[in-house]
């Protein structure tokens, strides 16, 4: 006949392999709830020629170190918020073991223990209002990084340009080098046929030389305007690339200031981070509120006493608010609160402010532009080709002092055109941060 054999687990037993199963689940949902590795970021891509302006942007947004650094505070927001879907409390197993004599006194078990298990309860919403914050903070992280963006877009438009402004009044000294070339070596030969005088030789190699002499600092200018736009496109080296853009500032969008304004408080980033800010700092307000009296704590407990009786109940304990109830805290993060709803009204001021500054210098810069296109520039062109062709003749009334200040005067022009088509540019690129849309100053996209 089988016999069966019954093992029976003594109280002390039960209580160590329970203690041992809450271990092994904490420690299962710790492993579960880490956050994925940090990916690595891809290696910088160098840029090719030719680089259009759209070209420039997109690199800059792709390479910049600055602006992949500030990227990642998006990975840290998001943490955040697995941190707050997470319970902040574990459990706490707390076991007592003791030693019972003599025996004379009744005692049956030489070993009592007492175990019991509590955890801190969140009872008045605070996980609610911890994951509303943490969400807040993710979402007002990522505006902030596209404020990044925007600004820099913004710097390398500014930068693409200058390029191009610099180069252009390279080519301006250049373009003067080569008139006074041509003209000395016309003076040079009217004097061998004695229509002109050797001193007007004199003056016009002299002119030659001046103009010369700026051809170093143009050259300077340029190499300074090709490090801010390298250093916007996190590009390292010193080769140049084939800027494919001129000066000529797209069409705006029709609109006066006011509707541009509502267009602004839509788009700019800088404000929607300001928008929910709001939101984050009154999440924090009413977390701080529902913490102010403590939390309680609770859970099951088990005794085994000297006299092997077993005695299970729960244990229940909470704090007492009478000397700290945090109203300090509580008046600090509504004083957050409204700090954040005035940076929002100082965000709207400023895109008044910068909508106003950006259209009248716009405009002031646009009547100076036309003034050279419209009046002066034609002008003065049809006078330098009228008294070139006098003095390519040999008239003996036009000499080199005259073609000279009509030269000046024609190359001065120029020059002044491209100081106002820079500024027309830069008034653009100030109405597009202004905006929080950069495209305001590429311009449309031509078509692939």
């Amino acid at each position: 006949m089988a016999t069966t054999k019954v093992y029976r687990k003594s109280p002390l037993q039960v209580a160590v392999w329970i203690a041992g199963f809450v271990a092994t689940l904490t420690a299962a949902w710790t492993v579960a709830a880490a956050p994925p590795a940090p990916t690595e970021l891809p290696a910088p891509v160098l840029a090719t020629a030719p680089l259009s302006l759209n070209g420039a942007i997109r690199l800059a947004l792709q390479q910049n170190p600055e602006i992949a650094a500030m990227r990642q505070q998006h990975g840290i927001a998001a943490a955040g918020v697995v941190i707050a879907r997470a319970y902040p409390f574990n459990p706490l197993w707390e076991n007592r073991v003791r030693s019972a004599f003599p025996a004379s006194a009744g005692t049956t078990n030489r070993t009592p223990f007492e175990t019991t298990v509590l955890l801190e309860l969140e009872l008045r919403g605070q996980g609610k209002f911890r994951k509303a914050a943490a969400s807040a903070v993710l979402t007002r992280t990522d505006w902030e990084i596209a404020a990044q963006e925007t600004t820099l877009a913004v710097r390398t438009i500014r930068a693409f340009d200058a390029v191009v402004y610099r180069f252009q009044k390279n080519q301006l000294v250049l373009d003067t080098i080569e008139l006074d070339r041509k003209t000395v070596g016309k003076t040079q030969n009217l004097v061998d046929a004695g229509k002109q005088k050797p001193a007007d030789l004199i003056i016009l190699r002299s002119e030659l030389d001046d103009a010369r002499a700026q051809l170093g600092q143009s050259r300077t200018a340029l190499a300074t305007a090709w490090n801010d736009l390298r250093s916007a496109l996190g590009v390292v080296g010193g080769g140049a690339f084939d800027l494919q853009g001129d000066l000529i500032a797209p069409p705006l969008p029709p609109g006066l200031a006011p509707a541009l304004a509502e267009t602004a408080r839509e788009h700019r980033p800088d404000r929607h981070a300001r928008e929910v800010a709001i939101a984050e700092a009154d999440a924090l307000l009413r977390l701080e509120v529902a913490n102010r009296y403590g939390n309680v704590t609770a859970g099951p407990t088990y005794e085994f006493d000297n006299s092997s009786i077993n005695n299970v109940g729960a244990m229940v304990s909470m704090p007492l608010p009478v000397l700290n109830a945090h109203r300090g805290l509580v008046l600090q993060r509504q004083a957050e609160k409204a700090r954040a709803a005035l940076d929002l009204r100082q965000v709207d001021v400023q895109i008044d402010q910068q909508i106003e500054a950006a259209l009248t210098r716009l405009a002031q810069a646009r009547a100076w532009a036309e003034t050279y296109t419209r009046d002066v520039l034609p002008n003065l062109d049809t006078n330098l080709k009228d008294v070139q062709l006098l003095f390519d003749i040999g008239d003996p009334t036009v000499g080199a002092l005259q073609i000279l200040d009509v030269q000046r005067k024609a190359i001065k022009a120029h020059d002044g055109l491209l100081d106002a088509q820079f500024e027309v540019r830069q008034a653009v690129a100030d109405l597009a941060a202004a905006l929080g849309d950069p495209a305001t100053a590429v311009g449309p996209c031509p078509a692939p």
